[in-house]
């Protein structure tokens, strides 16, 4: 009986001290640092917010889909302009999973805009090989590559692939809006 009154007592002592302590409130909440990271990347809207995102998210180790993490903070680094940090992090995205064709055609981009055109063509064939959701930038990126080394058909080509596989894709539009076709009669 006299346990049960000394821990009775010390019950009492304990929610008189957190009343006299004044009161703690409990706020949970969820933030979706995951999800704010993609749609970050998908839409290409607040940038800065979403780039934090991805690395909260990929702070979090118990954190799941790293590969498709860092291919989402590629793409916002490389719209940053920070082709540096974007080629890590497609690389790492590439090094959990070689089988994921949007971070070589990612990584192509970064490398085109680096100069590095031959291990852009290498990433672009791997990238169309393992079935890249993202085909338009894959031709793009290729026809851009031509264009610098000289053929202009095959570049007018793969401008004119990407755009029908995704008619709304400006970049493309906009590169063949330079092109005018002339015809050529045949002399016999």
């Amino acid at each position: 009986m006299k346990l049960f009154l000394a821990s009775t007592a010390v019950a009492v002592l304990m929610a008189t001290a957190a009343q006299a302590g004044g009161q703690v409130q409990q706020v949970i909440y969820n933030v979706d640092a995951a999800g704010q990271c993609s749609l970050s990347a998908n839409q290409q809207t607040d940038l800065k917010n979403g780039l934090a995102a991805c690395t909260t998210a990929l702070s979090d180790p118990a954190m799941t889909h790293r590969a498709a993490l860092l291919l989402d903070r590629g793409v916002i680094q490389a719209r940053i302009g920070n082709n540096e940090a974007a080629l890590q992090d497609y690389n790492g995205a590439i090094a959990l999973d070689a089988q994921m064709g949007d971070a070589y055609v990612s990584r192509a981009g970064v490398l085109i805009a680096l100069k590095r055109y031959d291990e852009a063509r290498a990433d672009i064939a791997q990238g169309m090989a393992l079935g890249a959701s993202n085909l338009h930038a894959a031709y793009y990126s290729r026809a851009v590559i031509e264009e610098e080394s000289g053929d202009v058909k095959a570049a007018y080509r793969d401008y004119q692939t990407a755009l029908a596989i995704k008619p709304d894709f400006a970049p493309a539009s906009r590169e063949l809006s330079r092109f005018k076709l002339v015809q050529r009669s045949a002399r016999a």
